[in-house]
């Protein structure tokens, strides 16, 4: 379940609701599933962001001919508000290329980690507290 949750916040799309469900089900074990869940979802966002942060480098702008100025513009403007969006870092389709793209602008590691890891952490509580209601 680990490594599902993993590569399901990579940029690798894999449904890892259904994965912790599955595993929900086959030994109802409510917080254990929950903390690993949330440590591979988190890990896997986390390896977004250095994608990202690696990927800022002078021979990829020239290449696609980015304007420093607006770079300069959006890196202040989500350094002040950035790290709000790792709230939303488990949103399917959007969360996992912004993590890497507030990584390619140096958004603040250690604030942006923090809000990951609570999105992460209330999107797998929520799953699972509404199945196990529900079941």
């Amino acid at each position: 379940m680990f490594f599902g949750t993993f590569l399901s916040a990579t940029l690798l799309p894999f449904p890892s609701e259904a994965l912790v469900v599955g595993m929900y089900e086959l030994q109802p074990q409510f917080w254990v599933i929950l903390i690993i869940a949330t440590c591979g979802n988190f890990l896997g966002g986390l390896t977004n962001y250095y994608i990202g942060f690696k990927s800022n480098s002078e021979k990829l702008k020239k290449r696609f001919k980015l304007d420093e100025a607006k770079i300069a513009k959006w890196e202040l403007r989500l350094d002040n508000y950035g790290i709000y969006l790792g709230l939303i870092s488990w949103v399917p389709f959007i969360g996992d290329p912004m993590v890497a793209v507030l990584g390619f602008f140096k958004v603040r590691f250690i604030p942006l980690a923090i809000m990951m890891f609570i999105g992460k952490f209330l999107r797998y509580f929520v799953l699972l507290w509404v199945y196990a209601v529900i079941k």
